[in-house]
């Protein structure tokens, strides 16, 4: 007699158990998103410090080969674009002086130093990305292009311009406070623009050129920074920094019109130590010490954010000393305050007229504005940042 065949139950899972699984996947997942966040971030900041560091060793290699720092904005001249004669135009700002001495020969060769940065043979340099400029945490920076059209920046044909998360530091006193224009004002007020700016990579100002086509400029030149004129040190003197570019907008073109690379004026490759680090979450968003979009009435040529040093990298950001040496600078780190007072945006106990800022004996300078300073004698311990 043959048996039955024996009826086997198969159990699947339940709602609940199926939830709970689903429930335990999700906390893994939780867990463990910020442990990949924070280690794909480390090596972006790893990135950076090596970028930073390039860059902090081109400029001591410079000046071992030229005799100083390079230099800021400064007037050369030039053949003209459409007149008789020479005329002064814009000079390459100083991360094009340093192409060669971090690993772009290639791109320094190719930039004509007989006519003006921005005019047409020398756009395949500011049309050329160079990745020793991009912070990795900077996702918006490393394609971002931008096409001038003719007679925009002294070209005859469309221009193209690549951008830089990194600045040169023209220390915490540059005298653009208050509305305070070097192109428009009086010969003492340009004097004391560049004679108050006393960070490592500086303006040279009009120099002979400049001197000579407008008159009524002379005396407003210097001379680059010497490494003997770094009595602070030059593992207390910052020489470069980063700038938050990607937090610009697209929509009002603020995003394309600064931080170009070629170029050696504020809100492109310098910055001041006037603003403490990461300027936009120290001041109000509505604020015109902040962005100020016009600079023939406000702070600096475009405020506390274009002028300023600031970052993608939690807590801080990071700098360059003179030496070579990188720095990560914490946002906390001491530092004056700047009052948010258009346009009077400047520190409690300061006194501003006639575009000097006067700091009277006593008056707080912070650990940060120490930092931007070469020469003012003072001690800054590591400890202390």
């Amino acid at each position: 007699m043959a048996l039955a065949p024996r009826s086997r139950s198969r159990r699947g899972f339940t709602l609940i158990e199926l939830l709970v699984v689903i429930a335990i996947i999700g906390v893994l997942i939780a867990l463990l998103l910020p442990a990949v966040q924070s280690a794909r971030e480390a090596a972006r900041r790893a990135q950076c410090t090596n970028n930073l560091k390039q860059l902090g060793l081109a400029a001591a290699n410079y000046e071992s080969a030229n005799g100083s720092m390079p230099m800021a904005f400064t007037y050369q001249w030039y053949p003209p674009y459409s007149t008789a004669g020479f005329v002064p135009a814009d000079h390459c700002g100083p991360m094009v002086a340093l192409l060669g001495y971090y690993e772009q020969t290639a791109l320094y060769n190719a930039y004509n130093a007989q006519l003006g940065m921005f005019c047409d043979d020398n756009a395949t340099v500011s049309g050329t990305g160079v990745s020793t400029l991009w912070c990795p945490s900077d996702g918006s920076i490393s394609g971002a292009v931008h096409i001038y059209n003719p007679g925009d920046i002294y070209n005859n044909r469309p221009y193209p311009m690549r951008y830089s998360n990194y600045k040169g530091s023209m220390g915490y006193l540059t005298g653009r406070v208050n509305g305070y224009s070097p192109i428009a004002d009086s010969t003492a007020n340009r004097t004391i623009w560049l004679n108050n700016q006393n960070g490592a990579i500086v303006s040279n100002g009009y120099g002979r050129a400049g001197e000579a086509y407008y008159t009524s400029r002379a005396g407003a030149s210097r001379a680059p920074v010497k490494f003997a004129e770094i009595t602070d040190g030059t593992s207390n003197s910052i020489a470069f920094g980063e700038f938050a570019h990607g937090l610009l907008s697209k929509q009002d073109g603020s995003f394309y019109d600064w931080g170009w690379w070629t170029s050696g004026n504020f809100g492109d490759t310098i910055f001041t130590e006037y603003y403490p680090p990461n300027p936009q979450k120290r001041f109000n968003k509505s604020s015109q010490c902040l962005v100020n979009p016009n600079p023939s009435t406000g702070v600096d040529q475009g405020g506390a954010f274009l002028c300023g040093a600031s970052s993608f990298h939690p807590g801080g950001v990071n700098v360059s000393m003179c030496d070579g040496s990188v720095r990560f600078i914490k946002e906390t780190v001491d530092s004056w305050q700047v009052q948010d007072n258009y346009p009077n945006c400047i520190p409690p106990g300061t006194v501003l007229a006639s575009a000097t800022l006067t700091i009277p004996a006593g008056t707080k300078v912070g650990i940060w504005q120490k930092l931007g300073s070469v020469g003012g004698g003072e001690a800054v311990s590591q400890s202390e940042y």
